[in-house]
């Protein structure tokens, strides 16, 4: 009996645990290309669904000795939008992005 408790707290434990949102790429990059192109997609508002993949975009910041690594940086950014399998075909949109948004801080 009391491992069939332990089982049932186990399970209800897992299955209340939220796991967390992972980031899209192919948000990231339509997003920030938008903010790129100063269009009125990408400007980071919650209305145009931005706020999520420019933030997903900034947070990911390499440091070395306490600040900001400005060569990691961008190429990890840089990293991050050639998951989106379309990227392959906009090799000029992300390095307009990472020119312009590479070490960028939120």
């Amino acid at each position: 009996m009391k491992r069939y408790s332990l089982a049932i707290i186990a399970a209800s434990v897992t299955f209340s645990v939220s796991s967390p949102v992972l980031a899209d790429p192919c948000q990231s990059l339509i997003c920030m290309m938008g903010k790129v192109q100063g269009g009125v997609a990408g400007n980071g508002s919650v209305q145009d669904g931005c706020a999520q993949g420019i933030s997903d975009f900034l947070s990911i910041v390499k440091t070395r000795h306490g600040h900001i690594d400005l060569t990691a940086t961008p190429k990890a950014r840089k990293d991050y939008l050639n998951l989106c399998p379309g990227a392959a075909g906009n090799p000029s949109d992300i390095d307009s992005i990472i020119s312009k948004f590479g070490n960028a801080t939120l």
